[in-house]
């Protein structure tokens, strides 16, 4: 017993010794397919805060990964329709999808509650397009724990200040779809359909157009600072700000593809991704942009760093996993 006993021992180290060698392994490395059901789940966002892995897709699909993506936890919500953003802060997630779908949890994940948003038929942000029921939401952020925001279609701007119990309409001034938004402090963008581009200086209480000089559908923003940004969109499209966006300057890359998720760890570094498995990264802040091998050519959606480590999910079911040692 005591020889098989050892043999055990023998193989459990080897097994773990590997896993460490494997999470070691810097670039980019494909993880397992995430799965709904039987299937490759169809996941549509991301979100990493250094210890969990967070990502929504599709028929109300919600999972986590505790272990650095080596497995997803779907998490059953009770829900169909398709879920497009997360974002967690502290104990709290909020969750935001089609048909005005708002999905709140207040335990780190062990329970969600749903809120469906139902704004008055009318002018829409502002806009002159009336709408008729529920609507679909595409991005949600918080800035601290009970001020957030969510955008979504038809111009539609919601703001709370009481960590999502309750939600009120901001007038946007457009009729476009919004896809995401991004703050630093009190001053927020928001980016969408034709190159729209909004600002506010006063935490939403009054929204203004941006020029961004560019008519392609506009899929992230992301404010490293409340001077310097990045907007992605599609043919390759990359936006580049250093004054708060008074003026955008499109980044010049030998890309066609549309490009969607960003993530920066500091100040210098970020990468993107986008579709055909396409990632770029940056070393010096969005002024020069390197490829980077990804080993897929899976449609990429979403991207999210904390630190040295990073994951990319895209379609059908695609994780990628980034580490790199400091």
């Amino acid at each position: 017993m005591i020889e098989r006993y050892k043999l055990i021992l023998t193989v459990s180290l080897a097994v773990v010794a590997a896993a460490v060698v494997a999470s070691a392994q810097q670039g980019w490395s494909q993880g397992q397919t995430i799965k709904q059901g039987s299937g490759a789940a169809a996941v549509n966002a991301v979100y990493y805060d250094g210890d969990d892995i967070w990502v929504v897709g599709a028929h109300g699909f919600v999972a986590r990964s505790p272990d650095d993506g080596g497995t997803f936890q779907e998490s059953r919500v009770g829900i169909d329709e398709g879920l497009n953003d997360v974002y967690k802060r502290g104990d709290r997630i909020w969750i935001v999808g089609d048909h005005g779908t708002i999905l709140r949890s207040t335990d780190d994940g062990r329970s969600f509650i749903r809120t469906t948003t139902s704004p008055a038929s009318g002018s829409a942000g502002g806009g002159s397009q009336s709408r008729s029921g529920p609507i679909d939401l595409y991005s949600v952020l918080f800035t601290d724990p009970n001020r957030g925001f969510i955008v979504g279609d038809h111009g539609l701007i919601l703001a709370t200040s009481d960590s999502g119990l309750s939600w009120r309409e901001q007038r946007s001034g457009t009729d476009a779809q919004l896809f995401h938004l991004s703050f630093q402090g009190d001053r927020g963008w928001v980016v969408g359909t034709g190159g729209v581009v909004l600002h506010t200086d006063d935490g939403g209480k009054n929204w203004y157009p941006q020029r961004s000089g560019v008519s392609e559908d506009l899929n992230r923003v992301y404010m490293v600072s409340d001077r310097k940004g990045l907007i992605t969109g599609d043919k390759g499209t990359l936006l580049d700000t250093e004054n708060g966006g008074a003026t955008w300057s499109r980044v010049s890359l030998r890309v066609n593809e549309p490009l969607f998720g960003v993530s920066f760890t500091d100040k210098k570094t970020g990468w993107v991704v986008g579709y055909g498995g396409r990632i770029i990264r940056t070393y010096d802040g969005g002024h020069n942009w390197v490829e980077q091998s990804s080993g897929t050519q899976a449609d990429l959606f979403g991207v999210s760093f904390h630190k040295n480590r990073g994951y990319a999910i895209g379609r059908d079911g695609v994780v990628m996993r980034y580490y790199e040692r400091r």
